[in-house]
């Protein structure tokens, strides 16, 4: 069972990993843009129609890939808020609640994310002029990506041990709530 959550934690972080750098990718991207743009308007009085929607969609973009480091990381904050106020057991039983209503509600957002970029397929980004699918595939992905997540934490922590609630309650984060 070990080597069973060994390889969940693995592929987890190495997921984890992949996802850091398209978040700071984006990040990147966008601070690059809305400076040209900036500079642009600014410094040579002439604008690029782009900048400002290229850069709105390189932060939706960061922003829904890191909701899933959020999930992964234990850090929403809601959560960890009531969990750690709960006794053991109560929390425990949160926990398992907690993590099925998180995959139904991803299962939800995945499909009808699917379905509107189906709506916005015939659709074009107005001043870039690419298929608006490209911006609202984010959604469905972001959701998947999330239950990979919450299905790689639930492997690791019954494979560890049968510990319960070691990701939501237990697992380490970076928030000080004191």
């Amino acid at each position: 069972m070990d080597k069973i959550a060994a390889r969940a934690r693995f592929i987890s972080d190495k997921l984890e990993t992949l996802l850091n750098w398209a978040v700071i990718t984006c990040t990147a991207a966008m601070l690059v843009v809305v400076l040209a743009g900036i500079i642009s308007r600014a410094g040579f009085n002439a604008a690029f129609h782009w900048s400002e929607e290229l850069g709105r969609y390189t932060m939706i973009y960061a922003g829904c890939l890191g909701i899933g480091l959020a999930l992964k990381r234990g850090l929403h904050v809601g959560i960890a808020l009531m969990i750690n106020k709960l006794p053991r057991n109560l929390a425990l039983v949160c926990d398992i609640i907690g993590r099925i209503l998180i995959a139904v509600f991803l299962v939800v957002i995945t499909i009808q994310g699917i379905y509107v970029c189906e709506i916005v397929s015939m659709r074009t980004s107005p001043s870039m002029g690419f298929n608006m699918v490209w911006v609202f595939i984010i959604t469905p992905l972001t959701a998947i990506l999330q239950l990979i997540f919450l299905t790689l934490m639930t492997i690791e922590d019954i494979a560890g041990g049968g510990m319960w609630g070691k990701s939501l309650v237990t697992r380490p984060h970076n928030i000080d709530f004191e």
